[in-house]
């Protein structure tokens, strides 16, 4: 892992964000590049098209306060942190700006529930959707720590290539973390054919990590899962997008 790119807006959730980033990038030797998306207003006043602020004026004040995060990050680890400010909606920035610099993963912030009611806000949801990269969201209080306990949620559907699974196994390997792939079903009754060959591919891929599978029985697979990280605690829960239909019961999306 070399780049990690980390959005950021000014807030506590995505300042927290950038402290966990700097953290878990000192545990991979990795650079940070905080990246602020600055969306252009819409026009107010009188007149048509005015703007009180120039938008080279607009550029500076945020260049000025991406620099202060910079500075502020730089001061905690020996990690390299460069940062940009780029025009436009944040989840399209985002995705240019993780091609751009060749990102190996994204971390983001995370303020509480969206308008669609999931627990996300739309634009880290929309970064899970349409970027084809690992994204870690922090909850706004959360601090790092070297992840131990990781709990992947799994409908056993399709499942991508171990190529997919290169940053899940190398927090493994560098946490020397235990993986609990969690199932949660509303019957006891047997399993697709579908299924068991998700499971069995699954426990192919992880073939040479230590992992271990779970069955939840409950009616709501969130409550499921809920109850599960309750009575097990974990650092880390993983979803895989293209499982739409456990994402959407999940996120609310």
């Amino acid at each position: 892992m070399k780049k990690i790119l980390v959005p950021v807006d000014f807030s506590d959730a995505s300042r927290n964000a950038s402290e966990y980033a700097i953290s878990f990038a000192a545990a991979f030797d990795a650079e940070i590049i905080l990246l602020h998306a600055l969306l252009l207003p819409n026009p107010v006043g009188d007149l048509p098209g005015y703007i009180p602020l120039s938008l080279n004026e607009m550029l500076e004040e945020h260049e000025a306060l991406l620099q202060r995060e910079i500075e502020w990050l730089g001061a905690k680890e020996k990690v390299k942190v460069d940062g940009y400010v780029r025009m436009g909606s944040a989840a399209a920035v985002i995705k240019n700006m993780a091609a751009g610099i060749k990102a190996d993963m994204i971390i983001m912030g995370m303020k509480g529930a969206g308008k669609t009611g999931g627990i996300f806000g739309s634009t880290v949801t929309s970064c899970i959707r349409k970027i084809e990269l690992p994204v870690l969201v922090v909850p706004e209080n959360e601090k790092f720590k070297p992840v131990k306990n990781i709990c992947f949620a799994s409908d056993f559907g399709k499942w991508p290539s171990e190529s997919s699974y290169k940053t899940l196994t190398l927090f493994i390997s560098q946490f020397k973390s235990v993986l609990n792939i969690i199932h949660v079903t509303k019957d006891n009754d047997k399993m697709s054919t579908g299924k068991i060959y998700g499971k069995i591919r699954a426990d192919l891929l992880f073939d040479k990590i230590k992992h271990e599978f779970h069955t939840v029985l409950h009616e709501n697979i969130v409550k499921g899962l809920h109850e599960f990280i309750t009575e097990n605690p974990v650092d880390l829960l993983v979803m895989v997008a293209h499982e739409h239909n456990l994402f959407e019961r999940l996120f609310g999306t």
